[in-house]
């Protein structure tokens, strides 16, 4: 009888310690369950922090007006910097211009351009004047000549004063290139360069 029961006080503190072990058993894996919930949340959180901060760049430089402002009306507008290749054999001064122009060195470009252009417009006043009054073809084929390099002159000029934010004296000048429009290559751009400065 004896026996029966230390094999059923045996049995009790067995099954006692097996319910003890499975107790802690299941805490440890309540535990290590908990800690990878944990830690999928910490993995993710810099992902959402990442996401959100390219979130707001991308809103800031797709909808800020500062950004869209920085670009040049030239550039919105797709117009390229003028080459006049057909002009530099005949007029030295346009290879500087043009080196500077490539050298993005504006300022000191649109000084020589500002130059090359007054001394066109001189010239081309003192061939029209001459062609009127002596009616002579060659005169006349020379002033038409210096009429379309004026024109291609003024175009580098008013590019130059766009690229310096000079925009009053760019639409002054935009308005002398359109009036002549016969003469002038680039006047589709022009008016939408004109458009897009007021």
């Amino acid at each position: 009888m004896e026996d029966e029961r230390f094999i059923l006080h045996e049995a009790d503190e067995l099954d006692r310690r097996i319910i003890e072990r499975l107790g802690e058993r299941q805490a440890k894996l309540d535990r290590m369950a908990e800690m990878e919930r944990g830690a999928k949340r910490t993995n993710l959180r810099p992902l959402a922090v990442a996401l959100s901060v390219a979130a707001c760049l991308a809103v800031v430089f797709l909808i800020s007006p500062l950004w869209r402002s920085s670009l040049s009306p030239l550039d919105e507008l797709g117009i390229a910097a003028p080459s006049m290749e057909n002009y530099r054999a005949a007029q030295p001064e346009l290879t500087e211009i043009m080196q500077l122009i490539e050298a993005q060195r504006y300022d000191e470009a649109l000084a020589q351009a500002e130059k090359a252009l007054g001394r066109s417009d001189v010239k081309l006043e003192e061939l029209d004047y001459a062609s009127a009054t002596s009616g002579d073809e060659a005169v006349a084929y020379e002033a038409a000549e210096e009429l379309v390099y004026n024109s291609e002159l003024r175009w580098t000029y008013i590019y130059l004063l766009v690229r310096a934010e000079k925009n009053k004296e760019a639409r002054r000048q935009l308005k002398i290139y359109l009036k002549d429009s016969k003469d002038a290559e680039h006047e589709d751009e022009a008016r939408a360069l004109l458009e897009k400065i007021k």
